[in-house]
């Protein structure tokens, strides 16, 4: 009886840990951490924030989507991260401005994907 209790208990700690990410958390954590990185006045600076930004659109791929645009937001998640990392080469070489430069990329991506993701008045409506 122990050893299935424990099971149990390990099969829901396991479930629990694989699920779905709080996006709006992530986001947030993502939109204070573009931040600091845009400010980053040296490489040295600059490096460990984008290693965490890196790590949060990767967290964020994982988010539960509406169906009708799931596809749609994980390429865009795909090209932030791609922007991501050509800003970490760009660190890693010491050039902040075209780290900048990348990063400003990043910022046209989410205000792009973000006003798609508005739902009209219409959609809440009448579904």
């Amino acid at each position: 009886m122990r050893v299935l209790c424990f099971s149990l208990c390990c099969l829901f700690y396991s479930v629990s840990a694989t699920a779905s990410v709080d996006l709006e958390k992530t986001m947030k954590n993502m939109a204070f951490q573009y931040k600091q990185a845009y400010d980053a006045q040296s490489a040295e600076q600059l490096l460990p924030l984008l290693d965490e930004l890196i790590t949060l659109t990767q967290q964020s791929a994982g988010a539960d989507f509406a169906a009708d645009k799931a596809e749609q937001f994980k390429q865009g998640l795909q090209q932030v991260l791609a922007e991501l990392q050509l800003a970490k080469q760009a660190a890693e070489q010491d050039d902040v401005a075209q780290a900048r430069l990348h990063l400003q990329q990043v910022d046209a991506l989410r205000k792009e994907y973000h006003q798609q993701r508005k739902v009209s008045i219409w959609r809440l409506l009448f579904g």
